[in-house]
């Protein structure tokens, strides 16, 4: 008579490749098609259209970035272009304060510290200089400045491995008629695709604005249509900023916001809590289970909230180096608890303990960096992980007398696999 246990595992685990199946078709067709091998025709500058960021000036733009040297490799439209220099923007983003023309030297002087935090409605902002991707755009213009150009600077507000407000710009023209083009996006850090996801585009635009609205050196704000929508939640109008011609230093203001927060215990309600704690864990299973729910909702926070630690107190350290350890804590980690942490007691309570606190700790990772929008690829992706996480914690409670992992474990370090290779290999 064939062991039922074996039964459920099978009817488990063949559920599962279902799904991940299922996702691998919903979220990117083209995994179980062939891939096609023919290149589209590639576009000329006069093939697209481009435009003028500034009146009378020389120097033209096409309205995206890319990925390469070409227009066929679009990524994400220019949504903000501020009429100065880029040296003067990076200035004042960084002081939150203006800036004054040398006219000695030709550049724009930062007037304060660059490092000093700004509060903005009671928030901080504190723009630095960051790394990323390399992005392209095109510029129409004679002269070396002409052609495919890479960006005169980044700056983001936030943390690389956390969620942050990313600018790249772009500097054209010359003299009086000099503006720079800014690509604007929050995104975050995802720890499975090992790179940044964007959430939205028209979040960033706002927040840029919020960081020219009532200051002095800004002679008027205004919204200009590019026609470059339709990606993200863009809607093609881009930000445009007009700084004012000044020499003059203007004091500006800071108001600073400091939050005392204190807390009560009440000792004899919490002694009584133990007490009962104490009698409910006296069971192995039950304090299993709690080790389990601990590990699954912490390591996502962890891993985060170290890999920020490590960026923001140790800069010196390079960003891939801290994305490697932070991502073997991860695919180690996570199968590693869910199949050895779990024992005995009824298969589905050990696969429901494992979704929820695994759900729990992904909500709580995005909510500790602001992310509330989520691409419904990445949605769909988490959820395979889940299933997945959840079939190595059945197959952990049912592990033989002598330790070794039985089929429901081996599957789904397969399926482990697959579902880390998805987002790495095929990107969504």
């Amino acid at each position: 008579m064939p062991d039922s246990r074996s039964g459920i595992d099978r009817r488990v685990a063949t559920g599962i490749l279902f799904i991940v199946l299922f996702g691998l078709a919903v979220v990117q067709p083209a995994f179980l098609a062939p891939h096609s091998v023919d290149e589209a025709e590639r576009k000329e500058p006069g093939d697209v259209r481009l435009v003028a960021p500034k009146e009378n000036s020389s120097a033209k733009l096409w309205p995206f970035t890319s990925r390469r040297k070409s227009f066929d490799s679009l990524t994400l439209p220019i949504n903000a272009v501020i009429r100065g220099h880029s040296e003067r923007v990076v200035a004042q983003l960084k002081t939150g304060r203006g800036a004054k023309w040398d006219n000695q030297s030709n550049e724009w002087r930062g007037v304060g510290d660059e490092d000093e935090s700004v509060v903005v409605d009671d928030g901080v902002v504190e723009w630095r200089n960051t790394t990323g991707a390399t992005r392209y755009t095109y510029i129409q213009a004679p002269g070396p400045r002409g052609g495919w150009v890479t960006e005169t600077a980044q700056l983001h507000d936030g943390t690389y491995f956390g969620s942050r407000y990313h600018l790249r710009l772009y500097e054209a023209g010359k003299g009086n008629q000099t503006w720079t083009a800014v690509q604007a996006h929050h995104e975050h850090w995802d720890w499975f695709r090992l790179r940044h996801s964007v959430g939205s585009l028209s979040m960033a635009q706002y927040y840029l604005d919020s960081q020219y609205y009532g200051k002095w050196y800004v002679d008027d704000i205004s919204r200009e249509r590019f026609a470059n929508g339709g990606i993200s939640d863009a809607d093609g109008w881009v930000s445009v900023i007009e700084l004012r011609e000044t020499s003059e230093l203007r004091p500006v203001s800071l108001a600073w916001v400091v939050l005392l927060l204190g807390s009560v215990g009440l000792q004899e309600s919490v002694r009584s809590s133990l007490r009962e704690a104490e009698s409910w864990l006296s069971t192995e299973t039950n304090r299993r289970g709690i080790a389990l729910t601990v590990s699954l909702v912490g390591l996502p926070l962890l891993v985060r909230s170290a890999s920020i630690l490590v960026e923001t107190t140790f800069p010196v350290v390079p960003v891939k180096a801290v994305a490697g350890v932070g991502y073997l804590v991860y695919v180690v980690g996570l199968p590693l608890a869910a199949a050895g942490v779990p024992k005995g007691g009824r298969s589905l309570d050990w696969f429901g303990v494992a979704v929820v606190a695994l759900g729990l700790g992904f909500l709580l990772d995005y909510r500790s960096i602001g992310v509330k929008v989520l691409p419904i690829a990445v949605v769909l992706h988490r959820l395979v992980v889940l299933a997945v996480v959840g079939t190595l914690a059945v197959g952990g409670s049912r592990r033989e007398v002598d330790g070794r992992w039985n089929a429901v474990v081996k599957a789904g370090l397969v399926l482990w696999v697959a579902v880390l290779a998805w987002p790495l290999f095929y990107g969504f």
